[in-house]
């Protein structure tokens, strides 16, 4: 997966962007039931010795418009967003804009959630 998929200013090194990159792929291409935090981090950093140090933001650094719809999809399942939408008295698969609206808009949610816990320790 080639860098365009990430924001020109995403602060994340080779390294990151390789585990993001395969984080998108192994969402999209295995059973819901692997775990592809597991599978990337053996990968792309258990394979090669080198243990991570922190938590990867992923989410916040990819450029959601150059990303599949099927791999947005598989995004959104694993964050538990609802793909589908009513339509009358059946439901069909979300557009990629309004995917893209929902998931931008979890991100933003879990970022207030996380700057209230900062706020409230100190």
């Amino acid at each position: 997966m080639p860098d365009e998929i990430f924001r020109k200013r995403a602060h994340l090194t080779k390294r990151e962007r390789k585990y993001c990159s395969c984080l998108l792929k192994v969402r999209d291409k295995t059973p819901i039931k692997v775990n592809p935090y597991a599978v990337c981090t053996s990968s792309v950093y258990s394979q090669q010795g080198v243990r991570r140090q922190k938590t990867v933001d992923c989410d916040s650094n990819y450029e959601y418009e150059k990303i599949s719809l099927k791999m947005l999809q598989s995004l959104a399942k694993e964050k538990r967003i609802p793909i589908h939408t009513q339509v009358g008295t059946r439901k069909v698969l979300t557009k990629k804009k309004t995917l893209i609206g929902r998931l931008s808009k979890s991100l933003q949610e879990r970022r207030t959630k996380y700057k209230l816990k900062m706020m409230t320790k100190k």
